[in-house]
């Protein structure tokens, strides 16, 4: 099986960076990127695919990360998908916040390799064996490489 992820940063350099860094950690991977929680949520409707993982930045311009991870876990067909939130240091509040929605980690920014490593060994593979990556019932995935790929 392979990986999909999904990367969303309106910060071009932040999303490329994420991008590069998941596609040494896991050579082969789809790499799916957006530049907003609105865009991000919009691309999986569309391509009906539940990544292994989602990272998403905690400041987005319009709707927030952790916004976008409350849409996510509203979503029936990606509610178990794995998301984890990045960002520069925050106060210890908004970190307890994304665990309660649901974020299964909380990465520094700019995303590190071995970071990325861990979250993945950690995470996707669960998700992978609950058939990520793989197309809802019903509609067909198309899935497309991201610019940053």
């Amino acid at each position: 099986m392979r990986h999909t992820f999904l990367v969303v940063d309106s910060q071009p350099s932040d999303l490329e960076n994420t991008a590069r860094q998941l596609k040494l950690v896991v050579p082969g991977a789809e790499i799916l990127t957006a530049p907003s929680a609105e865009a991000a949520l919009a691309l999986l409707e569309e391509q009906r695919i539940v990544p292994s993982m989602i990272f998403v930045d905690y400041h987005l311009p319009g709707m927030s990360g952790i916004e976008m991870l409350g849409e996510v876990r509203h979503r029936r067909w990606l509610e178990r998908a794995p998301v984890a939130m990045l960002s520069q240091p925050v106060a210890d509040k908004v970190v307890v916040t994304s665990y309660r929605l649901g974020a299964c980690a909380f990465l520094s920014k700019p995303a590190r390799a071995h970071e990325l490593r861990e979250a993945v060994r950690d995470f996707a593979q669960a998700a992978l064996r609950m058939s990520a990556a793989t197309p809802v019932p019903g509609n067909p995935a198309m899935v497309r490489r991201s610019a940053a790929a």
